[in-house]
């Protein structure tokens, strides 16, 4: 997924859930983003900003919150925060654990402008 493909994904639940609150103006939008996913952040706000010109949106703030990877060992069968390379094991200190999530992108929340 390129930053235009996510922004216009964005740009789609901010206009359901615009519409079905008879929003006119979006005022902040807050998404939260896995570590495993590699995106330009600065591109995306550009892109968003581009994107969401003439729509609800227009002028919104996209937040990004960077959520971290999950991780698993299959040695002892931990689970801990990690990054998204390869790393040792928190419990047991094996060399090599397998990455559970980090490629989940989600919107966290829509803030509309009720004026």
């Amino acid at each position: 997924m390129t930053e235009r493909e996510l922004a216009n994904h964005v740009l789609e639940a901010i206009d359901r859930v615009a519409y079905r609150n008879a929003a006119h103006h979006v005022s902040r939008v807050r998404i939260a983003v896995g570590g495993r996913r590699h995106f330009d952040f600065e591109l995306l706000d550009h892109t968003f900003a581009d994107a969401a010109r003439g729509t609800v949106a227009d002028g919104a703030p996209l937040m990004v919150k960077l959520l971290p990877v999950g991780r698993h060992c299959l040695r002892c069968g931990a689970t801990f925060d990690g990054s998204a390379r390869d790393l040792g094991c928190s419990a047991c200190g094996h060399p090599h654990t397998e990455a559970v999530s980090g490629e989940e992108v989600k919107v966290l929340d829509i803030e509309v402008d009720e004026s």
